[in-house]
Formats: structure tokens, C-alpha cells, sequence
């Protein structure tokens, strides 16, 4: 898709409110504007939907991940002979354009990730959130924020949506984090209906139960073999791109989720964080 004119219009006002840390935060209010300038990168024609890591950062995964001893004792089911490997399920997807990416540290391998709407860059804006399966500020954008902006903007081809994984809440969204980042190494369109059902169940999820509520639901609503998808989440075998994830919103200073970061063509202009209104979201993209 050719890239849109770019609306230079500057917003007046940021938008920094505490998202979801230890705790919800419901407040409205904004303050700060966090403004940029941007440079030019050239992407490859291909890409993969699974991430790599590209990051220079030398911490130790082990004490950065959000997890807890008791994930290490889970027991791996037996590999499926029916199930590909996560290696084999590498899918590649032909870009037909090579926007140019802003100089911001939340755009480092957006690529590789999950995306609603256009190459992200190509349109006319381009939002990329932060968020967190277990967070009820995030649980409030699923429902009633993207469904608009879907349905106003990226259903007509205006505004790219790409989601990267940033769990700190509660240890059950760790253990669901790892399990969306296993289906989406086999199936986009199947890791958007597992989002779906944790955030429509967000309530009834804990850190014993998720995993077997998470095989259940694969096996009965997708073509994919639920044994195989709560596999990986327990050897945690998309472990490097959750800790990419992490370690982007680390550099790009999220402070809580949801964390949006807004783009107008590809100038960036502001974060959004927090629990936000519809219009907030359109006023800053410019739509």
C-alpha cells in the first residue's frame, strides 16, 4: 500500500496515565506530550511472523522475566506427532511495500508482530500497544476502544494496529502471554481468537487453571492441537520473543499497560497510557 500524506499537524497535549503496574488505575486525565524526530529505515520485502531477537541489551533473561518458581515444575506433555515443531512453523509473509520506520525504540522488529490493518507505516497512522491478557485498564481498550477503531480506521486501510506482549501483572497473563506467542508462531488468525477468549474471560482465570482452560479452548474452537500450544507455554519455548517484547518496552519506558505508542504516516507523535477514551485515540491520530 503506497504510503497516505502525512498529517503534519502537532497534537497539543499528551497523554501519560498510570496503566496497569501492581494495580488498576482508572483515572482520565493527561499531561505530558512526548515528541520525537524521526529517521529513515529501509525493511526487507520478507518477513517472518516469528520475532527475533535484535536488541543489544546483555541482561540476564532469568531475572528480567516476570515469572515465578512454580512455572519451572509444570511437566511438558509428550511432543505430538501430529504437531509440527515451533521451528517448522515459521511463517513467511511477502510485503508488497517498505515503509519507512520512525528512530523510536518501540519499533524495533514491529515487523515481526501481530498487526490489524496495513504494514505498519504505510497508512495514514499507526498505533502500537503494549498490553497485558491479566490487565483490566487493557481489558477496557479490547472492548471498547479497538472495536471502534477497527471498525472506523483499520477496516479502511487508515490505521495499522500492531500488539507486542508486555505481561507484569499477574503471573496467569505470563503463563497466557507464552501461550499466544506459541499459537501465533502457527497461526495468526487462531492467536487472535485466544486474546479474544482471555480478555471476554479475564475474570475466571487463574495461574493453575489457565493453561488447562487454554488446551480446551484450542482444541474445541481452533484447528490446532491444544497439547502442542500449552507445550511450548510450559517449556517456554517462545521465550526470546517475550523477552524482546519486554525488553523494547523497557527502552521505549513503559511504565504501565495498556502503553500506546501514536504515529501519524511515520513521524511519531505521542503515548497514550492508561485507560482512555475513543476520542482521545482519534484526536491524537488525527482521523
Amino acid at each position: 500500500m503506497n504510503r497516505r500524506t502525512l498529517l503534519t499537524k502537532a497534537v497539543p497535549i499528551g497523554l501519560l496515565l498510570a496503566g496497569c503496574t501492581s494495580q488498576s488505575d482508572e483515572s482520565d486525565n493527561t499531561n505530558t506530550t512526548h515528541n520525537t524526530t524521526t529517521t529513515t529505515a529501509q525493511r526487507t520485502t520478507s518477513v517472518t511472523t516469528t520475532k527475533s531477537s535484535s536488541t543489544t541489551e546483555t541482561t540476564n533473561p532469568e531475572t528480567e522475566e516476570p515469572t515465578s518458581t512454580a512455572e519451572s515444575t509444570s511437566t511438558a506433555e509428550p511432543t505430538s506427532t501430529a504437531e509440527p515443531t515451533t521451528e517448522q512453523t515459521t511463517k513467511t509473509t511477502q510485503r508488497t511495500t517498505t515503509p519507512s520506520t520512525p528512530d523510536h525504540p518501540s519499533t524495533n522488529g514491529i515487523f515481526d508482530e501481530p498487526t490489524h490493518g496495513p504494514t505498519p507505516f504505510s497508512a495514514d497512522a499507526t498505533l502500537i500497544i503494549f498490553d497485558d491478557p491479566s490487565c483490566p485498564n487493557c481489558l477496557h481498550f479490547e472492548q471498547k476502544t479497538a472495536p471502534k477503531l477497527k471498525r472506523n480506521y483499520v477496516d479502511t486501510g487508515k490505521l495499522s494496529l500492531v500488539y507486542r506482549s508486555y505481561p507484569v501483572l499477574e503471573e496467569w497473563g505470563v503463563r497466557a502471554t507464552y501461550a499466544l506467542e506459541a499459537t501465533y508462531s502457527r497461526s495468526e488468525k487462531d492467536f487472535w481468537e485466544l486474546k479474544a477468549f482471555y480478555f471476554e474471560n479475564q475474570d475466571s482465570f487463574t495461574t493453575e487453571n489457565v493453561l488447562s482452560k487454554t488446551k480446551q479452548f484450542i482444541n474445541e474452537q481452533t484447528s490446532l492441537s491444544g497439547r502442542a500450544v500449552v507445550r511450548d507455554a510450559q517449556s517456554k519455548a517462545q521465550k526470546t520473543q517475550i523477552q524482546e517484547d519486554l525488553s523494547v518496552g523497557k527502552k521505549s519506558k513503559v511504565r504501565g499497560t495498556p502503553t500506546c505508542f501514536a504515529f501519524r504516516s511515520d513521524k511519531y507523535i505521542t503515548d497514550i497510557v492508561g485507560r482512555q477514551s475513543y476520542s482521545i485515540f482519534k484526536n491524537v491520530l488525527g482521523l
